[in-house]
C-alpha cells in the first residue's frame, strides 16, 4: 500500500441516485457498467445526502468541510460577480497542496469570484485549473433546433439531443485530466468536475439511440400533502403544464446523459489499469446534489426530496479498501474532506467538521440548508423568478434527517424569523414513506418527533453567518 494514495475524485452535477443501476431503479434497467464495477471494487454509500441542494453552496460545503450556516453561501448568488464571502476558508485540496500533493482540476468550478482559479494566489483551491468542456453553453454555436431543444413551461434545458459528428465539449475534461495525468508527480490529487447531467441535458445522439426502447414513463399526479415550499416549486416550474411527450423525452435523455458519464468513468478505469495504477489510486465518485425528474412537479433541484437531497458516493481502492461493501449509515458531503485527510495520512485542520467514513460512528443526524431568505430573494435566483406566497421573498429552508425522520422548515423569511404558522414544518418517516410525500407534521403521533428535531434545528442555524444584503442583487 503506498503511503499516499494518488486521489482522483469525480464529481458530476445533478446526478440522483437512481440513475446508476448499482444503486437501484424502481422501472429501468439502467446501464452503467463502468460505475457498477466501481462500486464493486470499493464501498457502496446508500444514505449520503448533500449539505445544500443546489450547486454553489454544496460545492462550498463540500470543499470547506462547513455548513452554509458557516460560511455564508447559500444558494447560487454565492458565484454572481458582486458577491463577497463573510471570510476566506481552508478548502480541502489546497491543504493537500500544503501537504506535498500536486492538485488540478478539469471542467466546472462554480464558486464564489474571490477563489476562482487566479483570483487570489494565497487561497488557490487548485493548483492547476482547466475548465474546458465544463461550459453550459455547449449547443448555441448549432443553435436549439439542431439540438432537438426540449424546454420545460419555465425554460429549463431539460432535453434535447447532441448530434453524432459534431465534436462534444464535455469529451474534453476527461480528455485533459487524462492528459494531465500521464506526467502528474504522484502523489496527486485531481478532480474531474463534470457538469452533466445538469441543464442543459444534451446527450450525444449515440448514447440516446441505446435507450431507443426504454419508456421511463411519466411522473404520477402530486399528493396533496406536500409542504407549502415544495408546491410553491411546483408552481413556478409548471411541470404539470408540460407536454407529456417531451417530459416523458426529457426524462429518457437524462438517462441518456448518465449513460455517457459512465463513459467517462469507464476512460479513467482503463487509463489506471494500463498504466498499472489500481492499487496506488484512490478513486472517489459522487455529484453536488441530485435532481427530480417531474416527481416534485419541477425539473430542478432547491428541495429536500429524497431524489434531490440523496447523492451517490462510490469510494474504490483496490488492495487496501476490502470490495463489495455497501455502507448505510447516514452521512453526508462534509465528510469527504476528514476521509480523504484520513486515507493520505494529512492532519485534518480544525475547520472541517464531519467525519472519517471509515474509522469514526455515524452521527444522529445531518443538516442542510438552501436559501438567503431576504425580502427580495428568488426560488431560482439567476432567473430572477419565484416569489413566496404574499409576494414575500423566497424564504430560507433548512432541513435535519436522521436514518428515520426528514424534518424541514422555513427558518427566515423577509429577513426576519418566521412566525410559526409561516414556517411551514414538513415531517416524513422515511421508513414508512420512503418517497417522502406525505406530511405527518400534524398527527398527534409525532408531535415529540417534531418538537425534539425542530429544537435541533433551531439550535444547529441559530448563529448563522450572514452576509452582506447588497451583494445578493444585482
Amino acid at each position: 500500500m503506498p503511503e499516499k494514495p494518488d486521489i482522483i475524485w469525480i464529481y458530476c452535477d445533478e446526478l440522483r441516485t437512481d440513475a446508476l443501476d448499482c444503486y437501484g431503479h424502481p422501472r429501468l434497467q439502467l446501464r452503467t457498467p463502468n460505475l457498477d464495477r466501481l462500486a464493486c471494487s470499493g464501498v457502496r454509500f446508500t444514505n449520503n445526502f448533500c449539505n445544500a441542494p443546489v450547486c454553489v453552496a454544496s460545492r462550498y460545503c463540500t470543499l470547506t468541510g462547513l455548513y452554509p450556516e458557516d460560511t455564508g453561501v447559500y444558494n447560487n448568488e454565492g458565484a454572481w460577480p458582486n458577491f463577497r464571502l463573510p471570510r476566506i476558508l481552508q478548502t480541502f485540496p489546497n491543504v493537500f497542496s500544503q501537504n506535498g500533493y500536486s492538485t488540478a482540476n478539469f471542467g466546472k468550478i462554480h464558486v464564489a469570484p474571490e477563489i476562482r482559479p487566479g483570483a487570489n494566489p494565497e487561497h488557490e483551491i487548485f493548483q492547476y485549473h482547466d475548465g474546458t468542456g465544463g461550459e453550459m453553453k455547449i449547443w448555441e454555436h448549432l443553435g436549439a433546433d439542431a439540438v432537438q431543444m426540449i424546454r420545460s413551461p419555465y425554460g429549463g434545458m431539460n432535453g434535447g439531443i447532441f448530434p453524432d459528428g459534431e465534436p462534444y465539449p464535455p469529451d474534453s475534461v476527461v480528455e485533459n485530466a487524462l492528459h494531465w495525468l500521464q506526467t502528474a508527480t504522484s502523489p496527486y490529487l485531481v478532480r474531474i468536475s463534470l457538469l452533466q447531467p445538469h441543464t442543459p441535458v444534451l446527450p450525444p445522439a449515440q448514447y440516446v439511440k441505446l435507450l431507443d426502447d426504454w419508456d421511463p414513463g411519466l411522473p404520477d399526479p402530486l399528493p396533496d400533502t406536500l409542504s407549502a415550499f415544495e408546491k410553491r416549486v411546483a408552481e413556478v416550474f409548471g411541470v404539470a403544464r408540460m407536454d407529456p411527450e417531451k417530459l416523458r423525452a426529457g426524462r429518457l435523455h437524462y438517462y441518456a446523459q448518465v449513460a455517457w458519464i459512465d463513459t467517462q468513468v469507464g476512460r479513467v478505469l482503463e487509463f489506471l489499469e494500463e498504466t498499472g495504477r489500481q492499487e496506488q489510486t484512490l478513486i472517489i465518485f459522487g455529484a453536488d446534489h441530485g435532481n427530480p425528474l417531474g416527481e416534485t412537479g419541477a425539473f430542478e433541484k432547491l428541495t429536500y426530496a429524497p431524489t434531490v437531497h440523496r447523492v451517490p458516493l462510490l469510494i474504490s481502492w483496490p488492495g487496501t479498501i476490502p470490495a463489495g461493501q455497501v455502507q448505510d449509515d447516514i452521512c453526508d458531503s462534509l465528510d469527504i474532506a476528514r476521509t480523504l485527510f484520513s486515507f493520505a495520512s494529512i492532519e485534518t485542520p480544525s475547520q472541517f467538521k464531519g467525519r472519517d467514513l471509515f474509522t469514526d460512528p455515524p452521527p444522529d443526524c445531518i443538516y442542510s440548508t438552501i436559501g438567503y431568505g431576504q425580502p427580495f430573494s428568488k426560488m431560482a435566483p439567476n432567473g430572477g423568478r419565484g416569489d413566496w406566497y404574499g409576494n414575500r421573498g423566497w424564504p430560507r429552508r433548512s432541513c435535519i434527517r436522521t436514518s428515520q425522520y426528514r424534518l424541514d422548515k422555513n427558518v427566515l423569511l423577509n429577513g426576519e424569523k418566521p412566525k410559526p404558522e409561516d414556517e411551514d414544518i414538513f415531517l416524513a418517516d422515511v421508513y414508512a414513506d420512503p418517497e417522502e410525500f406525505t406530511n405527518i407534521a400534524r398527527d398527534p403521533e409525532y408531535a415529540d418527533v417534531v418538537h425534539q428535531l425542530s429544537d435541533q434545528l433551531d439550535k444547529h442555524t441559530a448563529n448563522s453567518v450572514e452576509v452582506d444584503p447588497s451583494c445578493l442583487q444585482r
